[in-house]
């Protein structure tokens, strides 16, 4: 699949994932359509992208986690753009720590911006998406094996994978496919403060090639998960 001159949406564009995911889609010619909680660091990035590469690149602030926001976003883009062919779902959200000291906000943030987000995301792309379209929802390997330290986060993401094949069963009559991608750990800035041993991550980049993979995966085809992590782990 051809992605120059495609509209593609992506949520939490702003993060180091969706840093290096917007470079590679500029340089491909895609139109990038990006929205994030994070507005000020949004718009520097769109400029940035703008001055760089010279595309059209329309970005908005929006809390994927409120409806008005995420309804508003996709109206505005579409009304400028068109139909979409693609949604990227980057945005998401992990607070590590004891169950028994966790607050009920904490988990109730942690479930909203990666559950409620890729469905409300997913919602309102359907009703402006072009036919092909794809969603690529973000889970994480977090979904099947259990993290001791991230117990909510592991959660999230498997009902992120069970919300994509619900999201499949019903748009993939209307030539949308659904495809889960589901990093080991990644070196970004999502760890924080946290110690990790980073030789032992994968890069950004390592995982965006994966998320391109799927996007431009013929039509004809449906990839339903995909499950990978850094060879350096072994």
């Amino acid at each position: 699949m051809e992605l120059k001159g495609k509209n593609i949406v992506i949520t939490g564009a702003d993060g180091g994932m969706g840093q290096v995911l917007c470079e590679k889609l500029a340089k491909m010619g895609a139109r990038l359509i990006l929205c994030s909680v994070n507005g000020a660091a949004l718009s520097k990035q769109c400029e940035k992208l703008k001055k760089e590469y010279g595309g059209e690149v329309f970005a908005k602030q929006a809390d994927v986690t409120k409806e008005e926001e995420v309804k508003t976003f996709f109206e505005e883009a579409a009304k400028r753009y068109g139909p979409f062919y693609a949604l990227v779902n980057l945005a998401g959200l992990s607070v590590p720590g004891l169950l028994s000291e966790t607050d009920l906000d904490v988990y109730d943030k942690i479930m909203d911006v990666n559950v409620k987000g890729t469905f409300l995301a997913g919602k309102h792309f359907a009703h402006h998406s072009a036919s092909p379209a794809i969603i690529v929802n973000m889970g994480s390997t977090a979904a099947k094996n259990a993290n001791p330290n991230a117990p909510l986060y592991c959660t999230a993401k498997a009902a992120v994978n069970m919300l994509s094949r619900g999201m499949l069963l019903q748009m993939g009559k209307n030539d949308i496919r659904v495809t889960t991608i589901n990093p080991g750990g990644t070196d970004t800035p999502f760890w924080g403060d946290r110690p990790v041993d980073k030789s032992k991550l994968m890069s950004a980049e390592d995982v965006v090639d994966i998320i391109l993979f799927a996007l431009t995966s013929s039509p004809r085809i449906q990839i339903h998960d995909i499950y990978f992590e850094s060879a350096n782990r072994f």
